[in-house]
């Protein structure tokens, strides 16, 4: 059963961006100009993140994800990750904080270069980092990259909205469920950068806090070493 399952997880995910293409040929016949159609498109790329990311769960309890650990120049991944999170989520939403609201402090990427991680699965954790972040900001959100003391680089996901609840600063290794997210990119998050390690032993991680803007926003670092 379990094996069907991922097949059938599969299938669909293939089928959404199946959806998502369609969705774009729609959108350049109409001008680009239909807001259904650039929400429909947001609501596709949320649905197909969370299948990758439940897809890769599951081979990492069988213990067989497979990372493609490449060096990787992050100047232009960070340029490809911002280029996709635009083009996947409304420009203006609702609550007036859009994918222009993020502040991007990207100087450190030059410095550092390149750097050897698994690009498409460290993109899905940084674009549900970038969307949460802008589900819950109220006006801002900050978005950096440097290099970690002591070795290693951190991506940097900080907002001015009211932060995490407590239960999720205290889960120890999966996040628990709440009324507004199902932890499922939390877990997605803690065990892709667990399995970026060194011949040294040296893990990834993700960190939690409430220090971002304002009065405990919240802060996602993914460190990668």
């Amino acid at each position: 059963m379990e094996i069907l399952l991922a097949a059938a997880i599969h299938d669909a995910k293939n089928a959404l961006n199946s959806l998502g293409v369609w969705l774009d040929k729609a959108q350049q016949e109409c001008g680009g100009q239909s807001s259904s159609l650039i929400q429909a498109k947001a609501v596709t790329a949320t649905i197909s993140g969370q299948l990758v990311e439940l897809l890769a769960l599951y081979r990492a309890g069988e213990g067989n994800l497979r990372m493609a650990v490449e060096d990787q120049y992050l100047e232009d991944f960070l340029a490809d990750l911002m280029s996709e999170l635009a083009s996947t989520r409304p420009m203006d939403d609702a609550d007036g904080v859009s994918v222009q609201s993020i502040a991007t402090d990207f100087a450190a990427a030059k410095d550092i270069g390149a750097w050897a991680f698994d690009a498409y699965l460290v993109k899905f954790v940084l674009l549900d980092g970038l969307r949460n972040a802008l589900r819950h900001a109220r006006q801002q959100i900050r978005f950096s990259v440097a290099a970690e003391p002591g070795g290693g680089i951190r991506f940097d996901i900080a907002d001015d909205g009211a932060g995490y609840p407590d239960e999720i600063l205290r889960a120890e290794s999966t996040a628990k469920m709440t009324p507004e997210s199902s932890g499922l990119g939390l877990s997605f998050a803690r065990v892709i950068a667990e399995r970026h390690a060194t011949p040294a032993g040296r893990h990834g991680r993700v960190d939690l806090a409430n220090d971002g803007f304002g009065k405990g926003g919240a802060r996602l670092s993914l460190i990668l070493p």
